[in-house]
């Protein structure tokens, strides 16, 4: 586990954004990794943990929403999502993700339907698989002003792997490697190993290193498991 060199500590205290029917605005943990990599086991244990209530939104719910002949499956290029699967060197499958308007279209309304939730005085974790370089940027623009802590959740491709072909819903072999690395190049408040760490102790160490930033100050203390 390793974080930024310097602590921000420079949340916003009342998120810097207007109020909705004077509620003050909610505030977002973004889990951000490729798929396998223990996003959603993590997040699943951050809402046990957190003294309040966090609303979990990821990728899949809005894939979910998606016509199955247009994410990714008899259609094929258009408007909607398909994969292309490609052969590395070493013989392994990497599966990667385009989309067209109407994908473009599903983002952008995602990101709209997270604001809405956080305008209503909701708190959010986010459970995101970049599936380009475009999508963490349009993430951060679109939470600008908001108070958001960012985690990276990452580990050694054999160990995504290998959790990959265990996986028993949404098993795609070659999503993992041909998303991975995507949208983690700029700046984290943390970034977490998950191969060495478990759930449990993954979300713990989001907590404290949340607390420790003053992210949960304006809005109640969280207490460290």
């Amino acid at each position: 586990m390793t974080g930024p060199p310097e602590a921000r500590n420079a949340f916003p205290e009342d998120n810097g954004v207007t109020t909705y029917d004077g509620v003050a605005s909610g505030r977002l943990i973004a889990l951000i990794g490729t798929s396998s990599s223990g996003k959603s086991s993590t997040a699943q244990q951050l809402q046990l943990i957190l003294p309040e209530p966090y609303l979990l939104v990821g990728l899949d719910h809005f894939y979910d929403m998606f016509p199955q002949d247009w994410g990714g499956h008899r259609r094929g290029p258009g408007p909607g999502f398909w994969q292309e699967t490609l052969t590395d060197p070493d013989g392994k499958p990497r599966i990667v993700t385009h989309y067209g308007e109407a994908g473009q279209r599903m983002f952008a309304g995602m990101r709209a339907a997270v604001l809405a939730l956080l305008d209503a005085g909701n708190h959010v974790i986010l459970d995101d698989m970049p599936v380009d370089e475009s999508i963490v940027p349009a993430w951060r623009q679109a939470l600008a002003g908001r108070a958001v802590y960012w985690v990276s959740v990452e580990a050694p491709i054999e160990v995504i792997e290998a959790r990959e072909l265990e996986r028993n819903h949404g098993r795609h072999l070659g999503n993992a490697r041909g998303h991975l690395g995507l949208g983690l190049d700029g700046e984290f408040d943390l970034r977490l190993d998950s191969a060495a760490l478990s759930a449990e102790e993954r979300a713990a160490a989001v907590v404290r290193a949340a607390e420790a930033a003053g992210f949960f100050s304006a809005s109640g203390s969280a207490s460290s498991p």
